[in-house]
């Protein structure tokens, strides 16, 4: 690779995003035909579905507006995977200097986003189990202190402070915890569905491997531009949607511009995934070998994938 192993081991948060700055200007060209073909259209949908959510849900049935929701998501979904898949992609190809065009990228992405898909679905279940797993211990510690309450005839104030702070830190914090780290560990294997021989829970398992050490600079990385990205969509509800006062100008000019930063927030985020499991990948002293790296992408386009060296650690880079 272009890189040296050392480059990315040495990387901090601000040199991530130097870095993503970089790849992106250097081949801005490419990426703006992503963004035009993917991004862009799965930014439209995740604002048009504000809009619509807003329109009807004053003027239809609930089981509607929840049947029109699943759909926007489930569009979401896939052209989120697409975009993933596309950009990983590219910016292996980058790392790797394989030769490396549009026509390319849209044809290796259907095989790409196939190995994301099984991933996606690991992750899934993983966040439904999850979530029903923190559902049951709530409604046991429910139970627990009912009858604790009726023993002791003890009666707890729940619009008290105290009584939410104490809530907050024994249910909800833990909770975030977990969520959050999951959200970490689905964050690399679905770079490493991408790049290795390996999905489903077997990408999962190598994400989990590759965050350790570096959870805390993959959080700080990537909170910030999911912070951006829920400030713009609120922006979006607060003064488009709902924001009359502003004139229809107004309202539209805004809308554009909340669009173009959606844009911008999804690809550097796509960006950004990826040089992190780079970085990750480095720290642990894992070989990142050119070779391997190039032959794994030219079998998309051939059918058969061969692994970017994981175990080897004698000839970096």
């Amino acid at each position: 690779m272009d890189k040296n192993l050392e480059e990315f081991q040495s990387m901090g948060i601000f040199k991530i995003y130097v870095e993503a700055y970089k790849v992106t200007l250097s081949w801005k060209k490419i990426f703006s035909q992503i963004a035009l073909a993917l991004i862009l259209p799965l930014a439209i949908i995740s604002l048009a579905q504000i809009e619509i959510t807003d329109l009807l849900k004053k003027n239809i049935e609930f089981n509607l507006n929840t049947a029109l929701r699943a759909i926007c998501g489930l569009f979401l979904v896939i052209l989120s995977l697409l975009s993933t898949s596309a950009v990983v992609y590219t910016i292996a190809c980058i790392y790797s200097s394989k030769e490396i065009t549009f026509k390319k990228v849209m044809t290796a992405v259907p095989k790409v986003l196939k190995r994301l898909t099984v991933t996606f679905l690991w992750n899934f279940l993983i966040v439904f189990l999850y979530n029903l797993i923190v559902v049951v211990i709530i409604f046991l510690l429910a139970i627990v202190y009912l009858v604790l309450a009726r023993i002791f005839s003890v009666q707890l104030d729940w619009s008290s402070p105290i009584t939410i702070l104490v809530t907050v830190i024994i249910v909800l914090i833990p909770y975030m915890i977990g969520a959050i780290y999951i959200g970490l560990v689905w964050y690399l294997a679905s770079v490493v569905s991408i790049l290795e021989d390996i999905r489903g829970i077997e990408a999962m398992k190598k994400g989990k491997a590759l965050v350790k050490g570096k959870i805390w600079i993959s959080l700080i990385t990537a909170i910030p531009l999911q912070i951006c990205n829920m400030v713009n969509l609120f922006a979006f509800s607060s003064l488009v949607v709902q924001g009359e006062s502003l004139g229809m100008a107004g309202r539209v000019s805004l809308g554009i511009f909340c669009l173009v930063l959606l844009v911008i927030f999804v690809h550097f985020g796509r960006v950004i995934q990826t040089i992190i499991y780079f970085v990750c990948k480095s720290y642990h002293k894992e070989n990142i070998d050119k070779s391997s790296l190039v032959c794994h992408l030219d079998g998309y386009h051939l059918g058969d994938y061969e692994s970017l060296s994981r175990g080897e650690v004698d000839n970096p880079v």
